[in-house]
């Protein structure tokens, strides 16, 4: 019965506060605990539909940062000058291209909120997952600063563990959170990971 009032609090929330989805709530308390976020970052959010992540970055950063939202599917515009959406799957986005094009050197930070198509069978859903993972961490290795954030949401599966040891390896600090706008029956959690390093080839030069 808890898991459904649990349900319903936040979505009604969201409904009254005017966000697009739970999901606002989840990368707040985020914020709180971890402070990823200040005034005036660039913010990359990939699979931003649709759009809750956007809103609450965009109130965060405020009219002095730039938001640039990816996702393959299509996301209703914002009323926010700073955010840019682009409708394109990221497997196949030239981040290098894209930041080009937007008079961008790095970003601030990264969120992901992508949620891979869970078929039930194991071996299906821990190619699908890994597979993602190598495209989103293609993507933070070429446009996320030195120093940057990123944060992706992540599901216990048999791919976990070796996501967590590669991200510990590009991050100082990398951290396993579940917000409490996360539903209790769903194995999601989100990897916090702090202060990129710098490149294994720039350190020993």
């Amino acid at each position: 019965m808890g898991k459904f009032v649990l349900k319903d609090t936040f979505f009604q929330k969201a409904k009254q506060e005017g966000y697009r989805a739970r999901s606002a709530y989840k990368l707040k308390e985020i914020q709180n605990r971890f402070h990823i976020l200040k005034k005036g970052d660039k913010v990359l959010d990939l699979g931003c539909s649709p759009g809750s992540f956007l809103q609450v970055i965009a109130d965060i950063v405020g009219q002095e940062g730039k938001i640039i939202g990816i996702d393959i599917l299509p996301l209703t515009p914002l009323p926010y000058k700073n955010v840019i959406t682009v409708m394109c799957d990221i497997r196949e986005t030239d981040i290098k291209e894209l930041m080009h094009i937007r008079s961008l050197q790095r970003f601030d930070v990264v969120t992901c909120d992508i949620s891979p198509n869970l078929s039930g069978i194991s071996e299906v859903d821990n190619k699908n997952i890994g597979e993602l993972y190598q495209a989103v961490q293609k993507v933070v290795s070429e446009g996320l600063r030195e120093g940057g954030h990123f944060v992706i949401k992540s599901f216990f599966s048999d791919t976990f563990k070796g996501i967590s040891i590669e991200l510990k390896k590009i991050f100082m600090r990398v951290s396993v959170f579940k917000p409490m706008a996360s539903r209790s029956a769903s194995s999601e959690i989100y990897l916090i990971c702090m202060n990129k390093k710098k490149p294994a080839d720039s350190q020993r030069r």
